[in-house]
């Protein structure tokens, strides 16, 4: 009887660990590759933008592309070269082609915004380090046309 029960769990634990690497296989089938189109989502063109103020990159600034009519925003956060690459599904996947109205804003904590669960909450206070005129698509005036062929764009921020 010990014997049938040893046999019994090797033969458990074999299932389990081809099971497992089965799983494991599969789930990895996914990484790495090219990135598959997910059915009824519209296609993406991957869209670079690159930020200036007066002549000098600006990083750390957060990029909004929002849909002239209806659509998909996208969202993008520059690097120290002022360059953020757009995301509207998944990280850098680019912005479903068509027009767009442009917000650029930068904002840096001043005070506030503790990380220490235990102390007292203290409100955070922002300084825009940007002309507050280009936080919102109403009085940005920036505007971007994205298409198969036309992916870069390029704003140089006067005051």
């Amino acid at each position: 009887m010990l014997l049938t029960t040893r046999a019994g769990v090797w033969s458990l634990g074999k299932t389990l660990v081809v099971g497992f690497i089965f799983v494991l296989l599969i789930s990895l089938g996914g990484c790495g590759g090219a990135k598959r189109s997910v059915p009824g989502r519209p296609k993406t063109v991957p869209v670079k933008v690159t930020v200036k103020y007066k002549g000098q990159p600006v990083a750390e600034a957060n990029v909004q592309l929002l849909p002239a009519s209806g659509g998909h925003a996208a969202t993008g956060l520059t690097d120290a070269q002022g360059v953020a690459r757009l995301t509207t599904f998944e990280k850098n996947d680019g912005v479903v082609p068509g027009s767009y109205r442009v917000t650029i804003r930068k904002s840096v904590l001043v005070q506030g915004g503790s990380t220490d669960p235990d102390a007292p909450p203290v409100p955070a206070k922002y300084r825009e380090e940007l002309p507050a005129k280009y936080a919102s698509p109403e009085t940005s005036g920036l505007t971007a046309e994205v298409t198969e062929s036309t992916t870069e764009f390029t704003f140089d921020l006067p005051d």
